[in-house]
């Protein structure tokens, strides 16, 4: 099967069913990174292998929408471009504003190859006015500004490039006790969003979840290879 005629086919899914005690039981690895086994060698990526049945379900949906040709919208856990993936984004961006104008410690934490998409970048505007703490990780191409006065003054960035590329796209959104991390094959740019098919997937496992933002506390605090992304665009070393 080759996908759509005109839309890329980027996301990074492996399904499997099993026939166990007459019963069907899915498995399900859901990647950032391709399934090449020269790039494995050389790009840093994250997976979930999953036997969640509402995740499983999910997956196989979108297998069928690739197969007759359909895109579907009925996701509740799994957010697919190019139709249900900018909006939900942008809800968890706004959840978090509303968390913290309602006095909350709200903040967002990304990891991204490239920041580019309009509507995303006006929202972590409107997150950090808010008084959302924002800290991005982004590889490349990046065209939010960080500290201006009253726009971005809450949005910290920073870039890594390291001996192994990094590729693992994450979006963490918290307040107070409550978290919730994706990791995807998207970035934030206007062709991931409407022209691939894309997935971000749920970590749902408090540990799991834990595990995640500790990798990324390790990436936010290198003071070899990563670089400050400033407003002069100057690229300054940590």
């Amino acid at each position: 099967m080759y996908g759509f005629e005109g839309v890329k086919v980027h996301c990074k899914l492996c399904l499997v069913t099993r026939r166990e005690k007459n019963k069907d039981v899915r498995y399900a690895h859901m990647s950032t990174g391709n399934y090449n086994a020269q790039t494995a060698k050389i790009y840093a990526d994250d997976g979930l292998l999953t036997c969640s049945p509402h995740l499983t379900a999910e997956a196989a949906r979108l297998f069928k929408s690739l197969y007759k040709g359909q895109f579907h919208y009925a996701y509740r856990h799994l957010l697919v471009a190019p139709y249900f993936l900018r909006q939900p984004l942008l809800s968890l961006i706004d959840f978090e504003i509303q968390q913290a104008r309602q006095g909350h410690s709200a903040w967002i934490f990304l990891k991204l190859n490239s920041l580019v998409d309009e509507a995303l970048i006006a929202g972590l505007y409107r997150a950090s006015q808010a008084g959302v703490q924002i800290r991005c990780i982004v590889r490349g191409i990046c065209s939010l500004i960080p500290g201006v006065p009253q726009l971005s003054q809450n949005i910290h960035l920073i870039s890594i490039i390291d001996r192994y590329l990094e590729h693992s796209r994450v979006y963490a959104f918290g307040h107070h006790n409550s978290t919730r991390v994706y990791l995807s094959s998207a970035d934030w740019m206007a062709r991931n969003m409407d022209h691939r098919v894309e997935l971000a997937f749920p970590i749902e496992s408090p540990l799991l979840q834990k595990e995640m933002l500790e990798l990324m506390e390790i990436q936010w605090n290198d003071n070899v290879q990563s670089r400050h992304l400033n407003g002069p665009q100057a690229n300054q070393m940590r």
